[in-house]
């Protein structure tokens, strides 16, 4: 089994004359732009490939459903215009 490089470096260097509050909130960009907390947060406890693979099929089907579903309502939206469009031309 390989290991993973799991050593993230994340500095933030003051800038002169800047606030502390300024430089925490560069750092917490930082963190969040490298994804530190999820990465922490998703190895917390081992979860077994296939239980990974399974969420990731659940939740690519739950995304076709979704779009499938504005798809549709797009489609009635469109043909509901069309049939108000049409009812008065007849009047």
């Amino acid at each position: 089994m390989s290991k993973q490089n799991t050593h993230v470096n994340v500095r933030v260097k003051e800038k002169k004359g800047e606030p502390f509050e300024r430089m925490v909130k560069r750092f917490l960009k930082k963190v969040k732009k490298e994804r530190i907390i999820e990465q922490v947060k998703e190895r917390r406890y081992y979860e077994k490939p296939s239980v990974t693979k399974r969420k990731e099929k659940l939740a690519g089907i739950a995304r076709w459903k979704k779009a499938e579903a504005e798809k549709k309502q797009k489609q009635l939206q469109k043909e509901s215009n069309y049939n108000k469009r049409f009812d008065k031309r007849k009047e």
